[in-house]
């Protein structure tokens, strides 16, 4: 066996150097490859992506005292708001599904009108609220829609003076060396500027002397500076307090009914039907199809 000399052995070593060298730069360059795609996935998963637009919106309710007209509640979709007589709307009427899946505007809200709120009764009179519209009740020397114009007149005939509970002290000032009173709202000045006192005004007795609309649906009960309503026995008072409503006692499982009969809801309460076929008469047979 040969051995290589040195020039062979050292020409050797250089080859090998080379070849070496060669598979390093490729070896780096795939190295550079290889982490330029990684840091491409990575920046492209880290961005994040946008969210599906919203293919609806919550669901809406009609306010108090109000309606709602409109039940689709999807994209681009609107919803309307009205109040019931009386009241007045607080917020937007109208409201629009968004894209992101909120609705636009403010939630709505039904107020009832204070037809009195701008004190338009003059001269101590005092105002009356009703369902849209108002009533200036006038003190005795005033007369008027607003109490503008000076009259004589006697004592009326609505003021409650044979109870101390309907009856208050006025509140008097000195204004410009002249005594002023006035009443809380529902009583009326009676006497003198000196002894003067405030007496209950009798809604109820007024609007019925009047033949003006009625305050009450049923019953109107006279309160100390105010009135209420009420209604018969198998009925409930609405929220406008003036209006009744039937109680649907079958329904409500209120009724007495017994096992076999039927609840029929009447007005103001409810019968128990028993329904009997009619004897059979020769051939002719009765077949109960429903409870009545």
């Amino acid at each position: 066996q040969s051995c290589l000399s040195r020039q062979q052995l050292l020409a050797a070593i250089r080859q090998m150097q080379q070849l070496l060298k060669g598979q390093e730069t490729r070896f780096s360059e795939g190295l550079r490859a290889v982490r330029s795609r990684l840091s491409t996935i990575h920046a492209s998963l880290a961005r994040a992506a946008p969210e599906p637009a919203a293919a609806s919106c919550p669901a809406l309710q009609a306010p108090v005292d109000g309606r709602k007209f409109g039940t689709k509640y999807l994209v681009d979709h609107e919803v309307h708001f009205a109040c019931d007589p009386g009241f007045q709307l607080l917020g937007s009427s109208t409201r629009m599904c968004q894209a992101n899946g909120s609705w636009t505007g403010q939630e709505p809200h039904c107020a009832e009108i204070s037809e009195c709120s701008s004190s338009p009764c003059q001269n101590g009179g005092t105002c009356l609220e009703g369902l849209n519209h108002f009533k200036c009740l006038c003190p005795p020397q005033w007369t008027g829609t607003t109490c503008q114009y000076q009259a004589q007149t006697a004592p009326p005939t609505w003021s409650v003076t044979d109870d101390p509970a309907f009856s208050r002290q006025p509140r008097c000032a000195q204004i410009a060396q002249t005594q002023q009173c006035s009443c809380d709202p529902g009583f009326h000045m009676s006497g003198t500027a000196s002894n003067g006192i405030c007496q209950d005004l009798n809604e109820c007795e007024v609007y019925q002397q009047e033949g003006g609309p009625r305050l009450c649906a049923h019953a109107c009960i006279n309160i100390p500076g105010s009135f209420r309503c009420s209604c018969p026995a198998g009925y409930v008072l609405l929220g406008d307090g003036k209006s009744c409503e039937d109680i649907d006692e079958c329904s409500l499982s209120q009724d007495n009914c017994t096992s076999g009969s039927t609840c029929i809801n009447t007005g103001g309460g409810f019968q128990c039907v028993t329904p009997q076929c009619p004897p059979a008469a020769g051939n002719v047979s009765y077949v109960k199809t429903s409870p009545l």
